[in-house]
């Protein structure tokens, strides 16, 4: 009996280890981990800022190749090309002025929670502003100009409160200029200039703002206070001038005086 039990205990073992074998064989610690992988004994994942950046690059077109070596396998993204990094390896700027790209903004940006400074200007970058751009709490320098956005300024931009410099100028923008960038209070300067923008400008804490060439912007004033300034056009009525209104009166007359006459030398010829 006892030594059955053994020869049971042996071939429980067995299985176990040969179980186990087999298991960690198909499913390695590293995958067991969450997509968290080992170096020594520190975890290591991949970095947000490089699946961020990834995504901007995805979205964009890059004829002249600037991009190139945004590298989808790098650890992190601070030898890369137009970013600049802190010293203990946030992304804090993106500068890609002046490089041709076209495309459109990913809204990954969004994620990049340290970036402080995006320049973007003077390339051919179109479709809609991100409004995930509104969770930068820290950016402080937003040049989008010299583009092809269109769509509306996303109010979500005022969440931001850190913003300093606000260049959207020079694109197809549309709508009202949101009421929220009242909130902006840290900003120094704000350029709208040459969009499609309409209605009034809100008020505003920028030291210098810029809002030329916009034909439908109302520069001061409340909503009610444009329509008073720019009246939507009525329907026109036609009315006659008083010149046709003589000569109608005088055709009548005549009309009148000749259909007299004739029944009159009816009435003579009648006699004889």
């Amino acid at each position: 009996m006892v030594n059955r039990r053994r020869e049971v205990k042996k071939s429980y073992a067995l299985f176990s280890s040969t179980f186990f074998c087999i298991f960690f064989l198909f499913f390695p610690p590293a995958e067991l981990s969450d997509g968290v992988k080992y170096e020594g004994n520190i975890p290591w994942q991949k970095n947000f800022e490089v699946l961020a950046l990834i995504e901007i690059k995805s979205s964009l077109i890059d004829p002249h190749g600037v991009l190139v070596n945004w590298d989808n396998a790098a650890v992190d993204p601070c030898s890369w090309d137009l970013i600049t990094c802190s010293p203990d390896g946030f992304v804090l700027s993106i500068g890609a002025s002046d490089q041709s790209l076209s495309g459109t903004l990913a809204s990954s940006i969004g994620n990049l929670t340290y970036l402080q400074t995006v320049r973007l200007q003077n390339n051919n970058i179109r479709g809609n502003i991100p409004p995930e751009i509104g969770r930068l709490m820290k950016l402080k320098t937003l040049d989008l100009s010299n583009n092809n956005f269109t769509g509306q300024i996303p109010p979500t931009l005022s969440h931001s409160t850190s913003f300093q410099y606000l260049r959207l100028n020079n694109n197809s923008l549309t709508g009202t200029i949101p009421t929220s960038v009242a909130n902006m209070t840290q900003l120094i300067l704000l350029d709208l200039s040459y969009n499609n923008l309409s209605g009034p400008v809100p008020r505003l804490h920028a030291n210098a703002y810029n809002v030329i060439g916009n034909p439908q912007i109302c520069s001061t004033g409340t909503e009610e206070d444009c329509n008073r300034t720019h009246p939507k056009p009525t329907s026109l009525t036609f009315t006659e001038s008083s010149d046709g209104g003589t000569k109608n009166q005088k055709f009548t007359v005549q009309f009148g005086l000749s259909l007299a006459c004739i029944c009159l030398l009816i009435i003579a010829l009648g006699f004889y």
